[in-house]
């Protein structure tokens, strides 16, 4: 690449990180005012894990129906056309609070837009994948994942904290009129960061310049090229290596889809269960719900920063944040003091996170260049079914067997998780593939 080609791609990840973390803001932002206003006006828990709940079940529907054409249009401008559509809900959600709208009609507003919330965000993973994947080096691709994740998690606090400033007051209204103005400004940080990413696009498939590669290791490295092979001719041993690759490429892509289910679903899990947690410790307070969104982001914060300086790597991550989970789990079961509870929710929050960012870029590196689209949109349903579940299950937990009893099941279900990937997921095909990265 030219001198002039990697300042283009710099300035391009800029703009492109600023619209992550423009839109984290907005979207946390948008969903503790929502978590909290719809407890506050049903007091039931059942309420909060349905309204949870349909910011992912539309996106997994809708998100299977149209995964053959998430790999199809200019991704940028998807972006850009969705983008619009969480601006309108939020000013919608505006303009229905600030008239003073009775709680059925609120609740019914908060349900619609967290609906149409689901199904953007399920398409905008998949289109800001191809926009990374398509416009920037395998290196700098991974790279820019890990630092997007972490600048998210940086921006859900930011949102977090800031709505709970403004729950304190009671400004409910400004919450959501703060969401719709960052989603506006990520909508224009998209516009900017477009440009130099196709130029960087056409200028690293010129021939002249270095060829992107993948971060998957390289067909030579596998059976079919061994120096037993090398005296066969190139027409005898090219239909072999593609069967081995494709066989071991789809039991890899299995793995990651059984293993997002239980950290995908666990966070939502938790986020549910955190508002009656919240009016537990301290009553009728907002303001404590929003510590723990805010202590949820910044475990998650941890967690990026952890592993994109190489403090923890992904085989240590498939490994033990299962297990670990599972145990803060079933310590918070046993805590009301509020100091222990931020505590352990912002670790149990780290330790799930780091499990959910390992499997994006996993899902981002693992299936060939064509179909990455395709089966981030896969992905996210199969990760959109679980936050869904774990949302209505939550919910249902919490007023069947209570705080205590709802956070022992997720113990068990993580811990059983760890057991299951100790005994069956740890295949070599998986390890070659976490090796690389």
């Amino acid at each position: 690449m030219t001198q002039d080609t990697l300042t283009r791609s710099a300035r391009s990840g800029r703009w492109l990180l600023t619209y992550f973390g423009t839109s984290s803001v907005a979207e946390t932002a948008q969903a503790v005012t929502i978590m909290w206003a719809s407890y506050r006006l049903s007091h039931n828990a059942m309420v909060t894990g349905a309204m949870n709940a349909a910011a992912y079940l539309p996106g997994v529907v809708l998100g299977l129906l149209i995964r053959k054409r998430a790999d199809n249009g200019d991704p940028a401008h998807r972006l850009s056309l969705t983008n619009w559509v969480l601006f309108a809900g939020s000013l919608l959600l505006t303009v229905v609070w600030t008239a003073g709208s009775p709680p059925a009609f609120a609740l019914a507003a908060f349900a619609v837009v967290q609906c149409s919330l689901s199904f953007v965000k399920t398409m905008n993973k998949a289109h800001a994948g191809r926009f990374i994947r398509h416009g920037y080096t395998a290196s700098e691709a991974i790279r820019l994942r890990q630092r997007s994740t972490s600048l998210a998690q940086v921006g859900g606090a930011v949102g977090g904290g800031a709505a709970g400033v403004l729950l304190g007051i009671g400004a409910v209204g400004w919450c959501f009129a703060t969401a719709a103005l960052l989603y506006l400004a990520g909508l224009i940080a998209v516009r900017l960061a477009t440009p130099s990413a196709r130029r960087e696009a056409q200028d690293t498939a010129a021939p002249s310049e270095t060829p992107r590669t993948s971060a998957r290791p390289e067909k030579e490295d596998t059976p079919a090229a061994t120096p037993s092979a090398a005296g066969n001719s190139g027409r005898q041993a090219k239909p072999a290596a593609p069967q081995r690759d494709a066989s071991r490429g789809s039991r890899v892509l299995r793995t990651i889809l059984l293993y997002s289910f239980p950290s995908s679903g666990a966070l939502p899990f938790i986020s549910t269960v955190a508002v009656p947690l919240a009016q537990s410790v301290a009553p009728g307070s907002g303001d404590f719900y929003a510590v723990l969104s805010v202590a949820g982001m910044g475990g998650g914060f941890l967690a990026g920063t952890a592993l994109t300086s190489k403090r923890l790597s992904s085989h240590l991550v498939l490994q033990a944040a299962f297990p670990a989970a599972a145990v803060l789990a079933a310590t918070i079961a046993l805590f009301r003091w509020p100091a222990a509870v931020v505590l352990l929710y912002l670790v149990l929050s780290a330790v799930l996170t780091t499990h959910v960012m390992v499997m994006q870029v996993l899902t981002n590196q693992a299936p060939p260049e064509d179909q990455v689209g395709r089966f981030t949109v896969v992905r996210n349903a199969v990760a959109g079914t679980a936050k869904c579940v774990a949302a209505l299950v939550a919910g249902w937990l919490v007023e069947a067997l209570g705080l205590t009893g709802a956070w022992i099941a997720l113990a068990v279900l993580l811990g059983a998780a760890g057991v299951r990937w100790w005994s069956v997921g740890r295949t070599r095909e998986m390890e070659e593939l976490v090796g690389a990265h």
